[in-house]
């Protein structure tokens, strides 16, 4: 596909899909796995200063919208980026931290496409960052059009007790592809485990327009996999389908 192949030259590709099964991180978005300040030039700033955090980016005129979500907006051209005034320290990822990420990039994802940045993404300056749109503004601008009229669906396939390695494994592998026939794009990870039973979590990017086809697919593959239990949650931004780089 085109399109990811410009993503992906450019800065800001999707995760390539894995063999086997995803672990997830249930309603959490995906980035959270460690805190690190990202800094457009690598230069370390002086201890005390000001930077700002990048929550996403979006097109068009944000001026409502950034103040619904309590944000400022960046502009250069079409790009917006959604940003708040920090500290330039790490941001730790407690729970209320969190919080405040999602409901700033689900809220601007409700309103228009969204490409979200990795929670704990903190720019030196306001200047260092419109360096980094300058930098990308292309393979953002043709990010932003491929998560268009885009949603993200999660999916837990969960082992039954009574079911043995092989059954589990083959339930998911079919179920995967099946469900990947209805989505743009699919994402994988490996299989985890929880309370003591195997667990596969798989991501599908699927068209708005087709969401409804997503879910009924989703249910028929419960009716026809006995061996697993399969929950899904959405529709979510694109956050397992963003990679943004932040090298200078």
């Amino acid at each position: 596909m085109r399109t990811l192949r410009y993503l992906q030259a450019a800065g800001c590709a999707p995760e390539r899909r894995r063999q086997g099964s995803l672990g997830s991180d249930g309603d959490q978005p995906p980035f959270v796995q460690g805190v690190v300040i990202r800094s457009f030039s690598g230069r370390q700033a002086a201890v005390g200063s000001e930077g700002v955090t990048l929550f996403g980016v979006v097109t068009r005129d944000a001026t409502a919208l950034s103040r619904a979500l309590g944000v400022d907006a960046v502009s250069l051209r079409e790009l917006v980026a959604l940003v708040r005034r920090v500290p330039y320290v790490r941001i730790d990822a407690s729970t209320l931290a969190i919080r405040d990420y999602r409901s700033v990039v689900e809220g601007a994802f409700a309103n228009r496409p969204v490409m979200p940045a990795p929670f704990g993404t903190v720019f030196r300056s306001r200047d260092a960052l419109v360096r980094w749109l300058e930098l990308h503004y292309v393979a953002l601008m043709e990010g932003l059009e491929f998560v268009h009229d885009k949603s993200a669906a999660r999916v837990r396939m969960v082992a039954q007790a009574d079911a043995v390695g092989p059954d589990f494994e083959a339930a998911v592998f079919d179920s995967v592809r099946v469900l990947s026939r209805h989505a743009i794009a699919t994402v994988s990870k490996p299989e985890g485990a929880e309370h003591g039973a195997r667990v596969a979590d798989a991501s599908f990017l699927v068209e708005r327009e087709k969401w409804s086809a997503f879910t009924d697919a989703v249910k028929d593959e419960q009716e026809r996999s006995p061996a697993v239990n399969i929950e899904h949650t959405g529709p979510w931004p694109a956050y397992d389908f963003v990679r943004l780089q932040f090298g200078g």
